[in-house]
């Protein structure tokens, strides 16, 4: 499933699994991104792994195709002391076409788009068939 150099290969199960990690900050108001491709998994395949999603608290995700796929890790810091806590939640996970969605919560239930320079990461378990 991983190509050289993207993700980290392990066993689980009998079947070839990838732990795959994004990092990002976000670098506008409106939750614009932009990847820390020092500290992320790439696929040459993937050009945007990361992406405002165009509503309001949510970012899209791509990550290698695959049978199945876990939630390791997701977590928001935030930009500054007394920012505006978030939480983030994952959804709409689809390995077949290796998308899913990010969202940015703030208390009780409301999207809203973090603090520019908030950073976000998320590390997942991919499964080949």
């Amino acid at each position: 499933m991983a190509k050289a150099g993207c993700g980290t290969i392990l066993k689980g199960s009998g079947k070839d699994q990838t732990v795959w990690k994004l990092e990002w900050t976000y670098t506008g108001a409106g939750g614009e991104v932009s990847l820390d491709t020092t500290q992320s998994d790439r696929d040459p395949d993937i050009l945007t792994p990361v992406a405002d999603s165009g509503t309001t608290g949510v970012d899209n995700i791509r990550f290698p195709k695959c049978s199945r796929a876990w939630v390791l890790h997701c977590s928001i810091e935030p930009a500054a002391d007394g920012t505006l806590e978030m939480l983030c939640r994952p959804g709409d996970i689809v390995p077949a076409s290796g998308t899913m969605n990010f969202f940015h919560i703030t208390a009780p239930s409301t999207l809203a788009h973090p603090s520019s320079g908030s950073r976000a990461r998320l590390i997942l378990l991919l499964e080949r068939s």
